[in-house]
């Protein structure tokens, strides 16, 4: 094994979900698409769907068109996560990833793998800002790539491209991590992607499309970049099931805008009545909250109705110690345990 390998350290969940009535931990959809779509879904599988080796050339045309790009500025994966992976494949030479913290725990995860020193810059712990102005100090001739979530998760914020600028020119890669940006009704930067072609876009099919169990994920650059990155494509990106699935919500979007609007309005709605908790809310489909004074009674509540929600420190240096990140679905107010949790 190779020496550094020994201080890469890995968390696996494998929580049985099967033992909850309400999944509110990763940013999933747990609100079914209508029965009438999933049936004609279902009636459209084939046989060869399983049995041959998926072809994934329609797949891509359709992203390009939905996304208004050109199939040159497209790379297909196993989830973003394994696009993030090709991204330190293809750029870094054990060379610094500077990027925010907290943030998404893979980017530190990868940079272990590639033994690249990694350095998390922190946010506010009062404000829960982050400084672009601040994280520059530490892009240095050493530097191979800049990673920013953007919203960001955990925290839920947004820059925007003015705001991230200052960053490309600096002529490093720079990853932006567009996750959630459906939720946030805001700009993603694909559209700049043929001006810099040192900004990496990655997009996923598990956040605003509900479809985490595909494990489709994008990454977008300019062609000179996607073409190393394209290196390390896997023989098969993604099932033909998965592709088959995804297609048919690109093919049938209404689906994911009615369910985004959703989340958005209930998302509004349920930060208005956590009146008794401190919220932080967010740019994507999940808040914060805290009752400081209470919060055994909130777990109870939780745990009578079996909701799987996340405990969590908002920020590293650990303030916010046990706050519940509570993922968004539509409907969500009119629950049993979330009305304990209001009158409280």
């Amino acid at each position: 094994m190779k020496p550094h390998l020994h201080k890469v350290k890995r968390i696996f969940d494998y929580t049985d979900k099967s033992e909850y009535d309400f999944i509110l931990n990763q940013s999933e959809r747990s609100q079914p698409i209508p029965h009438s779509y999933y049936t004609k879904f279902l009636r459209s599988l084939k046989q060869e769907d399983f049995a041959y080796y998926p072809n994934t050339k329609n797949f891509k045309e359709k992203i390009c068109e939905f996304y208004n790009v050109k199939p040159e500025n497209l790379f297909l994966s196993d989830g973003s996560d394994v696009g993030i992976k090709s991204i330190f494949e293809t750029f870094t030479t054990c060379g610094n990833i500077v990027t925010s913290e907290p943030s998404f725990p893979m980017y530190g995860v990868y940079a272990s793998l590639y033994n690249c020193p990694y350095r998390g810059i922190n946010y506010d712990v009062d404000l829960l800002e982050f400084s672009i102005e601040h994280m520059l100090k530490f892009v240095n001739d050493e530097t191979q790539l800049i990673i920013l979530a953007n919203p960001n998760s955990p925290i839920g914020d947004y820059k925007t491209f003015e705001e991230i600028k200052p960053l490309l020119d600096t002529g490093k890669m720079v990853l932006i991590d567009e996750a959630y940006i459906e939720f946030s009704g805001k700009e993603s930067f694909i559209k700049y992607i043929n001006d810099y072609p040192n900004l990496i876009i990655t997009r996923t099919f598990s956040k605003g499309f509900g479809a985490a169990g595909c494990r489709v994920g994008m990454t977008f650059a300019h062609k000179d970049t996607i073409e190393p990155i394209s290196k390390f494509r896997q023989m098969y990106e993604i099932t033909g099931v998965s592709l088959k699935y995804c297609e048919f919500l690109l093919n049938n979007h209404h689906l994911v805008d009615t369910y985004i609007q959703e989340v958005v309005e209930e998302k509004k709605k349920v930060v208005s009545m956590l009146k008794h908790y401190e919220v932080i809310d967010s740019d994507c489909n999940w808040i914060h909250f805290n009752n400081q004074d209470n919060n055994k009674k909130t777990k109870e509540i939780f745990d009578k109705h079996k909701v799987l929600v996340k405990y969590c420190k908002v920020h590293p240096s650990g303030f916010r110690d046990n706050w519940c990140r509570m993922t968004i679905q539509p409907g969500l107010s009119e629950q049993e345990f979330f009305k304990e949790l209001v009158n409280g």
